[in-house]
């Protein structure tokens, strides 16, 4: 581990928490000089120096002791310039991304369970046909919606990770299968709706597919216009709804108004209404953009005096709840945990570790789990 990565991890937990340099340093005892050559991996801190570090912003010793995440295939957007604070919660979110992969690997390697990444060289640049192609592998029909997208992605070896970053300004990235992966890492933050996270979870597949020249490490502010935004966009669209579906459940809903028609296919295939209104302009002039947007807000808010502000995700009209955390979970990770620690592979420390669990929380968690076993 280098002086720097020292520096940098400090560095990283102070902006998230708020802390200047002399603000922490009032804190600890410790001149701004020493902390100040610490941070620019001027000097080595002394253990005693380290543990008051660790005792001021409320961390463990290993937190500032980590060594860098080095993720070289990375590819991440942004939907504008992140602030200083923000830099520091995607930093985090960087090493914690590259601890959970360092992790996962570890375990499938313990376990023997490596699956096979199943879209490598599909050998298809179009959205659509490549949407479809992927339907078919996965064993899914033209018409069937995709219940359990995790466990859907992990079948084709694809990692998934459902983590809150801390800021909104991105929905998700991913990372490729040269570089621990594939992966694909969604934002968790609770004004998030699950069906955005389920749109950019088939968004990140449609990058992972298409643009593998584009995973080069390097950050950069979104541009929703760009070829390869348009393509993601394509083949999530055609993955979640299937162009067949949607012109077959368009047609059986006659009797219903635009609103309602959105609002019940919507609920049948697990996506947002802007992705049905996304879909429909697409398929057919009538329903261009952004004017199909602005009707069904109008007509949605005459009709159930709500307006579409703030990522509100409408009801649909035959069941009473949209979808909630329950709809997309994903399991996996733990599953590999449990079944290594039960194996005598991991430490129950270990165990905690790699669930972000305290000794006393992981008691607990394996107490429980066992009570709720059902006997062989």
């Amino acid at each position: 581990m280098a002086i720097e990565d020292i520096g940098a991890n400090i560095r990283r937990i102070m902006k998230i928490k708020g802390y200047s340099i002399a603000k922490l340093s009032a804190r600890m005892g410790v001149g701004t000089a020493t902390i100040s050559n610490i941070l620019n991996g001027r000097s080595e801190p002394k253990s005693s120096t380290l543990l008051k570090f660790c005792n001021a912003l409320e961390v463990g010793l290993p937190d500032i002791l980590a060594d860098a995440p080095k993720l070289q295939s990375l590819r991440f957007r942004t939907n504008s310039n992140l602030s200083a604070r923000e830099k520091a919660e995607r930093d985090q979110m960087l090493y914690e991304t590259a601890q959970w992969l360092k992790n996962y690997n570890t375990l499938e390697d313990l376990l023997n369970v490596k699956p096979e990444y199943g879209f490598k060289d599909l050998g298809e640049a179009d959205p659509i046909r490549l949407a479809n192609i992927v339907r078919e592998k996965l064993g899914l029909t033209d018409s069937q919606p995709i219940v359990d997208l995790p466990a859907e992605i992990e079948k084709a070896g694809i990692k998934l990770y459902l983590h809150s970053f801390g800021f909104k300004k991105t929905f998700g990235l991913s990372v490729a299968d040269i570089d621990m992966g594939p992966a694909i890492v969604v934002n968790s933050e609770k004004d998030i709706s699950i069906e955005r996270r389920i749109f950019t979870i088939a968004h990140e597949l449609g990058h992972l597919l298409m643009h593998r020249g584009s995973y080069n490490g390097e950050e950069t502010v979104e541009d929703k216009g760009s070829a390869q935004e348009k393509e993601a966009d394509l083949f999530a669209g055609e993955f979640l709804l299937p162009t067949s579906a949607l012109k077959r459940e368009w047609s059986e809903a006659i009797g219903l108004d635009l609103v309602d028609r959105v609002l019940k296919i919507k609920k049948i295939y697990r996506v947002s209404y802007q992705v049905v209104l996304m879909r429909l302009s697409q398929l057919n002039p009538q329903f261009e953009s952004p004017q199909i947007y602005i009707r069904f807000n109008t007509e949605f808010q005459e009709k159930y005096h709500h307006n579409l502000k703030n990522h509100y995700e409408p009801e649909a009209i035959e069941e009473p709840e949209p979808l909630s955390d329950f709809d997309l979970i994903e399991d996996h990770y733990a599953a590999l945990v449990l079944k290594a620690y039960s194996a005598g592979g991991i430490s129950m420390s270990k165990a905690g570790e790699m669930l972000g669990k305290s000794t006393m929380q992981m008691r607990k968690f394996l107490s429980a789990w066992k009570e709720i076993e059902l006997n062989e």
